[in-house]
């Protein structure tokens, strides 16, 4: 039995406010929170003292995290966010002049910028698909586009940071591979929210965060590189503790004969680190775990059903995600008759205390349901939604 006010009692915070922005950034219950700040302040008490503790303890979350993502711990890098891995697949990837990226209409800055960086410096070309609220419809386009544009390289989330769409993932990756080319996966939206196994989605590379559906540290992250796309990848910055062997001053040497970046992922992972927030996002994971994922996947998706069994049949509200569990995620976007989407998030946070993000296309707000939401809070925004709408009739 899912035990939400055991859940709730965790984050006092949500005593003060109704919280659907999980989708956005997580809350940190205070179990998790209390192990984090223990490991914050012996991490700055101690310096040096407690360095190679803290290395340790950074290894054991890596090899959870590998264990919850069906990968091994040598092909997960450490980063600050989803961002950073994505931009460092592409600033690292052998593109040529010309070669053809194939991504989305639906994603997120974090792949839309480092995409426009790497058509100004390396002279690829990015082409786009249509996500539907449908996996045909989203598989359809992906195919038709895959065979018009040829691309070297796939960049896709997995959930659609706009609609909460959740893609086909394992079938396009099948579909782009086919073709020769590569697929590099946004995790953002989907690693914490329902069981991911990269290795079995088959994807080359993914990015994923700690601050959203798993609900720790700001500022932790991971790239997955599967091992036999290890070597095609030569990272674009470096420093000590990502070459081997070890720097040692009396043999270095400037034409860089002497070293080798690492044969894992943390080929990426250079200079001192802040492994307080690694063993946090650990704190954060062993705490999901103990509520159980699939219980937690379960209890979102009751609420996205429950949330669409009130809202379908009003004629001023337009739900703008998929309509099926299996194509859809916690994640989920309302438009409301008369209302634009920036508007109606001010609205909805001045006026009843409703945190949640408003998205430009289409045009309305994204609310999360998350794994400590409550039928309560679905009850304050649709009372809410149908407050504003008979106002604006």
């Amino acid at each position: 039995m899912y035990d939400l006010p055991s859940v709730r009692a965790q984050l006092p915070t949500l005593r003060s406010f109704t919280y659907l922005n999980t989708g956005t950034l997580g809350l940190m219950a205070e179990p998790v929170l209390a192990r984090y700040r223990e490991a914050v302040e012996r991490a700055q008490r101690f310096g040096h003292l407690v360095l190679e503790e803290f290395q340790e303890a950074s290894e054991g979350v890596r090899s959870e995290l590998a264990e919850l993502l069906g990968v091994r711990s040598e092909e997960l890098a450490f980063t600050g966010n989803t961002t950073d891995g994505i931009a460092l697949v592409l600033a690292s990837f052998p593109f040529e002049a010309g070669d053809r990226i194939l991504t989305s209409d639906q994603e997120h800055p974090a792949v839309l910028l480092p995409l426009t960086l790497a058509c100004r410096r390396r002279g690829v070309v990015v082409e786009r698909f249509r996500v539907g609220t449908e996996k045909e419809e989203t598989q359809e386009a992906f195919g038709a586009a895959l065979m018009r544009t040829r691309p070297r390289l796939v960049v896709v989330s997995h959930v659609s940071c706009e609609t909460g769409v959740r893609l086909p993932i394992e079938d396009m990756t099948r579909m782009a591979q086919a073709e020769g080319a590569r697929v590099l996966l946004d995790t953002a939206q989907s690693i914490g929210q329902f069981p991911v196994n990269l290795a079995g989605l088959g994807v080359d590379f993914a990015a994923g965060n700690g601050h959203k559906w798993l609900h720790g540290p700001q500022g932790t992250g991971f790239l997955y590189v599967r091992q036999d796309n290890l070597d095609l990848l030569e990272p674009p910055l470096v420093g000590d503790g990502a070459v081997v062997p070890p720097f040692d001053r009396h043999s270095f040497q400037f034409d860089g004969t002497n070293w080798y970046f690492r044969g894992d992922a943390r080929r990426f992972e250079y200079g001192t680190r802040d492994l307080a927030r690694v063993i946090g996002l650990g704190a954060a994971i062993e705490y999901l775990a103990g509520l159980g994922w699939e219980a937690i996947a379960q209890h979102q998706a009751r609420l996205v059903a429950t949330l669409r069994e009130r809202l379908e049949h009003h004629p001023s509200i337009r739900w703008y995600s998929a309509t099926s569990q299996e194509d859809g995620s916690g994640l989920v976007t309302l438009g409301l008759t008369g209302w634009n989407g920036e508007r109606l998030s001010r609205v909805l946070w001045e006026e009843y205390r409703i945190v949640q993000r408003r998205v430009q296309v289409p045009n309305g707000v994204r609310v999360s349901c998350a794994y400590f939401t409550s039928e309560d809070d679905l009850d304050r925004l649709v009372s809410a939604l149908e407050e504003l709408a008979r106002y604006h009739r």
